[in-house]
């Protein structure tokens, strides 16, 4: 029905085991990263950012499009380094999740980065208004009131903290 390089609508036949056929709409997205970045002495990197789409305003990971050829890895470096100004030592990629699979084949790859050198302005700044600096353990108090409004985000954040990934990060703010 309609098709880009970001997106694309389809109708389909679908039959269900009691063989009653249907159609139903599929949108088609490209696999995406999401990254728990991580430093020892400042905690989790957040974005703040507006959503158009949902007008809704919040923190978020650094998150975005796995490019042709990319790893899982190389495209976590790649979206922090655009999206924070930030280069990574170590990736680890912990959870792969369907975004919304009654309407999308969009999947999500969860990566939790380790910071290594702040190297200057992030190339993507016009993407948040503002990149802060979080404990761990302030993690649960900004879920808790809303202030993470988008599920990628509330998952990595709530996985990451749930499995203890973020062991040995300070409390400090850049």
């Amino acid at each position: 029905m309609y098709s880009s390089r970001w997106v694309s609508l389809d109708l389909v036949d679908v039959m269900p085991p009691n063989g009653r056929q249907y159609q139903h709409h599929v949108i088609a997205v490209p696999p995406a990263v999401a990254v728990v970045l991580v430093h020892p002495k400042h905690g989790v990197l957040l974005l703040h950012r507006h959503r158009f789409i949902t007008d809704t305003v919040g923190f978020e990971v650094p998150a975005g499009g796995i490019d042709p050829g990319e790893t899982v890895e190389e495209a976590a470096a790649r979206e922090v380094l655009e999206e924070t100004g930030w280069k990574v030592t170590t990736t680890r990629h912990f959870y792969t999740g369907n975004a919304s699979d009654g309407v999308s084949t969009q999947q999500f790859h969860f990566v939790l980065a380790r910071a290594a050198e702040y190297v200057g302005e992030p190339v993507d700044a016009h993407e948040s208004s503002t990149r802060q600096w979080f404990p761990p353990s302030g993690l649960a108090e900004l879920l808790r009131t809303g202030q993470v409004p988008g599920c990628l985000s509330s998952v990595a954040l709530l996985y990451a903290l749930q499995f203890d990934l973020l062991g040995g990060t300070g409390s400090g703010q850049r």
